[in-house]
């Protein structure tokens, strides 16, 4: 998983800006002009913040990958079923995708990785190591019994995941019909699911108690800390 750099306020402001002119028209599509002039900048506050379009394509990646380590911590301490707690980060992740530029912009600029020469990580790094964690026999509170080893769940998992965001034509609603759909697909090769709609209703319902748990501790928690103005 990777670090989360502390930026500061004006650097945050003109991540966000960045992220809907990359989110948009992703990096190749975007000029060192059209961020500029989409911030309200001139060239050389531009340089003064990032030193090439490179860098700060890179920091909104960054900036992403950071949420991800405290989201799953948030999660996995409610102590949930474990495979309850992975769809509930799925819906989670959904739900960010759907309403976060950042986000957006951050997991289509690791897909277009190739495209930049300063260093990214492919989407969810690391992700699939930490979901084979929950749902390794190992784990702390659940033996899994799953139908197919966890580290090839993992991988299918975080795999359905991004091509679910890609396929969702926008908007949350959609989002998440196209997750209802992997999970439907996918649970009865995870683990004998009689009811897929319940225990997808379940992971749902994990989600929500989570979000309530962040928000009555706020302002300190991930959930205030990325929702940015």
């Amino acid at each position: 998983m990777a670090r989360h750099q502390r930026l500061d306020d004006n650097q945050l402001r003109f991540l966000r800006s960045a992220a809907e002119l990359f989110a948009e028209r992703g990096f190749l599509g975007t000029s060192v002009s059209d961020l500029q002039e989409r911030a309200g900048l001139t060239k050389n506050a531009f340089y003064a913040m990032f030193p090439n379009k490179d860098a700060l394509a890179a920091a909104i990646v960054e900036h992403t990958a950071g949420q991800w380590a405290p989201l799953i911590a948030q999660f996995e301490a409610l102590r949930a079923p474990a495979l309850d707690t992975v769809i509930a980060l799925s819906f989670e992740v959904a739900e960010k995708y759907a309403t976060d530029v950042m986000v957006r912009a951050g997991i289509r600029l690791s897909l277009e990785r190739d495209a930049i020469k300063t260093p990214v990580p492919a989407p969810f790094e690391g992700w699939a190591e930490e979901i084979e964690r929950l749902l390794s026999p190992a784990g702390e509170w659940e033996l899994m019994g799953l139908a197919a080893p966890a580290d090839v769940a993992s991988r299918v998992v975080v795999t359905c995941l991004i091509g679910a965001l890609q396929l969702a034509s926008g908007g949350e609603t959609d989002v998440v019909k196209r997750l209802v759909e992997v999970w439907t697909v996918i649970l009865p090769g995870l683990r004998p699911t009689p009811d897929l709609a319940a225990r997808i209703a379940t992971g749902q319902g994990l989600r929500e108690r989570a979000r309530a748990q962040a928000a009555a501790t706020a302002p300190t928690t991930v959930w205030r800390a990325v929702d940015l103005p």
